[in-house]
């Protein structure tokens, strides 16, 4: 990638003539080195090194730190850029404006280059449950928990350079984890490696090593929960043994790192974020430990899908294909936690309602894609549809793939299938198929009936998805029920960015009609369901002078009616038949 040289760098780096050293091998590899950075001895910043020769035509553009997830303008945490080996270096112009997130250096062809500059925290305080993951940099006083996209620059296109990593100069009793590790250990890694890394360390790291089916397992984790360290671990290692036995192998080695979010009344969060071999996940200290398994096993299940099935689509456009990526993910989740025994049946419905209630309530629910590839990022119901309708489609999908080959081919034999091929795809060298694209073709070859007309009829243009009553026989029956729209009665995003205070309340609301007023403090929930009109609403609401009162109200809108599915287990199964159910329903 070649930019035009316009606008000249003023104050941003300081460029010095100095030599580097360059990587030994790849002529065009990246040597990174992070270290710590304190004052009065506390942890201001992330200090970053990296070396690498120049373009050979001595004309490199080094991207810093930009776009990861909902956040863009990484740089704006950048600090101190210097650059030596280059004559000079400008601001990068894209289509004729400046590019903020861009250098172009001038140098010698193949001259040694180093670049470093120091990485600050996008919190103020530690970070606190919101919407969404902390993409930004979180560098506290005794740690931090950075992603590679917020923390590393690199020369362009050079993705799939080899890169080699060395962490340095952490005082005494500072931990460091991070799936870079293995690229200084245990196998080689390219820049993409480090750009889709985490790196997580502090006083308070601790560190514990497992064996799952003879791979290395490392959890970091730090802060103080509910639950302990060990058991935590333990459930990690069993989930990541369940799944390893659905693929019939495993990711060596795999690195789980977790940090704290500050509890928070009312909301509990998890977050997680899948990287190529490891996992990093945020929770608020209130979390409860049966909270993570969903968590852990939709994480992890990302070593496979998408990276072992294929392909995604570039830039903008990977939303395009969360339905796939995603979705399926979930469905796996559900189904290869029952089939170990981690889930119930109960926990295993349980889940499925979870979700079929925010589907049924989802303001976006009859999205387009492109509305989805639009909105991912900015609109919290728009980013759960995928997850959703790639969910429902892949039970459907399985349930009709199992009918049409007599039961010999279930979803599973695809996903191994998919994997195969793109491991030969890998092998040979060809391009990766989408993963979206492939699964059609493969789910077809192997005895399926045409996919097409599903996927334009409910991902393109977004139809609502009714699972099918018996999807999962006479161990579990899908009911569908129509009922009054659900209606609290006041804006529930801007009530809770304000405090919980009572933002919007219309006056032709049951909560108006109940006494609840716009400025009242809602204490909590005393009962009710979010989503379900049939169920009484109560909430209990502090006065200005303290005193609390509970008000109760249906929560029944004027709205027309929903169709909402639920998951029932059926009822008297003795021990044999739930064992039964659990293998059917798990596909085990």
């Amino acid at each position: 990638m070649k930019l035009n040289r316009v606008l000249p760098l003023l104050a941003a780096a300081v460029l010095s003539m100095g030599a580097a050293r360059a990587p030994a091998a790849d002529p065009d590899g990246v040597d990174y080195r992070l270290s710590p950075v304190f004052e009065g001895g506390e942890l201001t910043a992330l200090q970053v090194t990296l070396r690498f020769r120049a373009d050979a035509d001595g004309q490199t553009v080094l991207q810093l730190p930009n776009e990861w997830a909902s956040e863009k303008a990484l740089y704006r945490y950048v600090r101190d850029l210097r650059i030596s080996g280059a004559t000079g270096y400008e601001l990068a112009v894209d289509g004729g404006k400046p590019d903020f997130s861009k250098r172009l250096l001038t140098s010698a062809a193949r001259a040694p280059i180093t670049v470093s500059y120091r990485v600050v925290t996008g919190f103020d305080a530690d970070p606190e449950p919101g919407p969404g993951n902390p993409f930004k940099p979180i560098i506290r006083p005794q740690w931090f928990f950075v992603y590679g996209e917020a923390l590393f620059a690199a020369p362009a296109d050079r993705d799939s350079a080899h890169a080699s990593f060395h962490w340095s100069g952490a005082p005494r009793g500072f931990g460091f984890a991070s799936d870079l590790e293995h690229l200084a250990r245990l196998r080689p890694g390219s820049v993409g490696d480090v750009i889709e890394s985490i790196v997580i360390g502090g006083k308070d790291l601790r560190i514990y090593s497992r064996q799952v089916g003879g791979a290395p397992l490392r959890v970091a984790i730090l802060g103080q929960y509910r639950f302990t360290d060990q058991d935590f671990a333990a459930m990690a290692e069993r989930v990541l043994g369940a799944e390893n036995s659905f693929w019939g192998g495993h990711i060596d080695p795999f690195l789980i790192a977790m940090a704290p979010l500050k509890a928070k009344e009312n909301n509990q969060s998890l977050g997680g974020t899948g990287r190529s071999d490891a996992f990093a996940l945020t929770a608020s200290t209130d979390a409860e430990l049966q909270q993570f398994r969903f968590l852990l096993a939709h994480e992890y299940f990302h070593t496979w899908d998408p990276r072992q099935l294929g392909g995604m689509y570039d830039g903008a456009r990977e939303p395009a294909a969360y339905w796939f990526s995603e979705g399926f993910t979930d469905f796996y989740t559900r189904r290869l936690m029952l089939r170990a025994g981690v889930f119930s049946l109960e926990d295993f419905a349980g889940e499925w309602n979870d979700m079929l209630k925010a589907y049924d309530a989802s303001t976006a629910r009859n999205h387009t894609n492109e509305q989805i590839v639009t909105d991912f990022w900015t609109d919290y119901p728009t980013q759960k549809l995928p997850y959703q309708r790639g969910a429902m489609l892949a039970a459907i999908w399985n349930a009709r793939l199992l009918q049409a080959t007599g039961g010999r081919v279930s979803l599973d034999d695809v996903m191994h299938r998919m994997r195969d091929l793109t491991a030969a795809d890998r092998d040979a060298g060809r391009e990766r198929v989408v993963t979206a694209d492939l699964f059609p073709r493969i789910y077809a070859e192997m005895g399926g009936p045409d996919l097409r007309p599903d996927i334009d009829r409910y991902i393109v243009r977004g139809e609502t998805i009714l699972l099918p009553a018996d999807l999962w026989g006479d161990c579990a029956r899908v009911e569908t029920v129509t009922r009054a729209a659900f209606a609290r009665g006041w804006d529930a995003e801007a009530t809770t960015a304000a405090g919980n205070v009572v933002t919007g309340l219309k006056d032709d609301s049951p909560a108006y009609r109940a006494g609840i007023r716009n400025g009242m403090k809602i204490v909590k929930r005393e009962f009710g369901e979010p989503g379900d009109s049939t169920v009484e609403y109560g909430l209990r609401i502090k006065a200005p002078d303290g005193t609390e009162t509970v008000y109760r109200f249906m929560p029944v809108g004027t709205g027309p009616d929903e169709t909402v599915q639920k998951v029932v287990v059926a009822p008297g199964l003795d021990a044999a038949k739930r064992a039964a159910c659990a293998r059917t329903v798990g596909g085990g």
